[in-house]
């Protein structure tokens, strides 16, 4: 029987959601795609270990808090600021030094590599390896048949 899958809990998927809202690029505002990537950065976390998976998780509450101490979020969360404030945020935060900027930087390479993993936004910017792999696959068997055959044969 297989282990159920993990997933970000509570406060921690809202902020993960809201921060993939403001680190990738604006069409993860289209359809489903927030929670599509939250479901591939789901995926990405249920291969790690458990201590992976909770400081990933206390990571996005540092991040939402972290804001409460900024001068221009007045003393609001991450997750209740406005767009513009949120992005100028997280701005601060990308291009900023310590923890809490590597934290971000990290947080948000895993989450936009998640949003390019989607299969519609691989189609959109023309991503599509499989017709190249099966060209090249090819090229190969053609031109190292023969070596192919020999090292098959070599190892039975």
């Amino acid at each position: 029987m297989a282990a159920a899958p993990w997933r970000l809990r509570g406060q921690a998927r809202r902020i993960a959601a809201r921060f993939a809202e403001v680190v990738c690029p604006p069409e993860v505002l289209t359809g489903r795609r927030t929670d599509l990537v939250l479901a591939e950065f789901e995926r990405l976390l249920q291969v790690q270990r458990p201590y992976v998976r909770r400081t990933v998780s206390a990571g996005f509450v540092v991040l939402d808090r972290a804001a409460q101490l900024h001068p221009r979020c007045g003393g609001r969360r991450f997750v209740r600021l406005a767009d513009e404030a949120a992005e100028s945020h997280v701005r601060m935060l990308l291009t900023g030094r310590g923890a809490a900027a590597a934290l971000a930087r990290r947080l948000k390479g895993l989450l936009v590599l998640c949003y390019y993993e989607l299969p519609q936004v691989k189609e959109e910017i023309g991503y599509l390896p499989d017709p190249y792999i099966a060209m090249v696959s090819q090229r190969r068997l053609r031109l190292y048949a023969a070596e192919i055959q020999a090292g098959e044969a070599a190892g039975q």
